[in-house]
Order: C-alpha cells, then structure tokens, then sequence
C-alpha cells in the first residue's frame, strides 16, 4: 500500500483526536518544531540556492486527478533547495484527508513547516515551505482582508554559513485585498537583514504591484523569454523576489498537474544588498 493511500484511511477517532488539539487560526505564530526528516548542516552548493514556487491546487490537476505523488516526482527532477507551496490542503476530504506537506517532505526527503490560512471543522488550508537546509525557526501571520483569509509564512534557513529567510503568500482574489495585504508584508519583512526570498501566488501581473515591490526594496526575478506565463489564463501571477541584487532569470515549468505552473530560480550565495 503506498504512503498516500495509507494516509487517506484516517479514522473518525483520528480525525477527533485532530479537533481535540485545536487547530487554530489565530493572528501572528511562532511554528513548532515539525521537522519531517533530521536534516544535517550542510554544505551549500558554489552555485547557490535553487528555489521553487508552487501553487499546487490542492494536488489537483488539470486533468481533475489529486496526485501528490507525480508532484512529487516533477519537483524532484528539479532538486530544488527550497520549495515555497501554496493552496497545501491538510486533512481534508477532497484531498483524502492527506497532510500534503508533510506528504510532499516525506516523499522528497526535506524538512517542511506549514501555515493555515483557513481552518476548517475537519483540516486546514495554507502555504508551506520545504527546505533540505537547516530551519532554524519560523512563524506565520493571518494577513487582513475583507473576502478570503490569507497568510504570510516566513522561515529562516541555514544554507552553510549563511543565514536565508524565505517567506512565502498567496494573495487575495480583490485588488482592495491585495494592496493591504502587501502593506502588511511590508511591515512585516521590513526589519529583514539577513537575504531575503519572497515567493508565492500574487494573483496579479507585476504592473500592478511593482512600486509596492520597489517600496520594499525587493527586486522581481524575471521570467525567461521561453515561458511568460504561469496561469492557465495566460497571465504571469506566480513570483520570486530578493532583496539581493540578481540579475539572473527564473523559468516557468509546464506542467497538468496543477492549473499554475512551478516557477523556479538559482539565487547565487553571498550577493549584495539591493541598493
């Protein structure tokens, strides 16, 4: 039987157990340790930190299928250092009742930490971050908005000798939503020293955000000329942004296993500060 299969013959008595322990939904958390496999300090690649985005659908293809596993094995073939996931269902009925993040870490072999953006009677609803580095700690905080409940998810990694936060969101679907949103991201990685990665699904082209994004001293790392897109709407909605100075491309992975595409980028180590 395999892992997921397992997984998805959740008891009501485990189901319960879960409810009893109080799935919250409250503000600003520190995240506990939820380290799926021991990851030792290790040495950083000369050529730097390979990152994905990835809003996964819930694991739902364009093919209507929920398949963790083949997404998995996409992300895989990559061998990203860090992977940034959104729409990650935990412990609901359409996916099966699987946590996909710790799914998705166990079937790659990484370190994971998820925040809840929404929280149900039964499973949550959130982004997450998979990392084969060190994470030392993070935290998440519910971003304000009049429709859909948001989240940011922030995560400091040990990368060598260099300390990387990467942090991760999925905006709303109004533009009212999205601008206080960002405002609030803003204030949060304000005080950020250390490099930093900001990733996820923005649910908007770069037009329409770049001076909040400027604001925040935080460059876009451009899509390559291959693929412009990475929504099947045609339109560019998933980013990766540093405050390193970069001046690299990422690239925009086809994919039917979810209605966005993975966006994927090389950070060099040891860049400069945006200035």
């Amino acid at each position: 039987m395999g892992l997921l299969r397992h997984t998805r013959y959740v008891s009501c008595f485990t189901l319960l157990f879960l409810l009893l322990l109080g799935l919250s939904s409250s503000s600003i958390k520190s995240m506990p340790t939820s380290t799926v496999l021991p990851v030792s300090l290790q040495k950083a690649s000369s050529a730097g930190l390979t990152i994905i985005t990835f809003n996964i659908h819930h694991g739902e293809g364009l093919d209507g299928k929920v398949n963790l596993e083949r997404i998995a094995e996409l992300l895989g073939q990559e061998h990203a250092d860090v992977i940034a996931l959104q729409e990650v269902d935990r412990f609901r009925l359409r996916s099966g009742f699987v946590d996909q993040a710790k799914a998705l870490a166990e079937l790659l072999g990484m370190q994971m930490r998820f925040a809840p953006s929404l929280t149900y009677p039964i499973g949550q609803y959130g982004n997450a971050i998979l990392s084969r580095y060190p994470i030392e700690n993070s935290s998440y905080e519910l971003l304000p908005g009049a429709k859909e409940t948001r989240s940011l998810l922030t995560a400091q990694l040990q990368v060598g000798s260099e300390h990387i936060q990467v942090a991760t969101t999925h905006l709303g679907l109004s533009e009212e939503d999205r601008n206080v949103q960002l405002a609030r991201i803003s204030e949060l990685l304000a005080d950020t020293e250390v490099p930093l990665v900001l990733t996820g699904d923005f649910n908007m082209e770069l037009d329409a955000f770049k001076d909040k994004m400027d604001n925040m001293q935080l460059s876009d790392i451009p899509l390559s000329q291959t693929m412009k897109a990475t929504f099947t709407d045609g339109k560019r909605i998933d980013y990766v942004f540093t405050n390193r100075t970069y001046f690299g491309s990422a690239q925009a992975i086809p994919t039917i296993y979810s209605d966005h595409s993975p966006v994927i980028t090389l950070i060099p180590l040891g860049s400069r500060v945006r200035v």
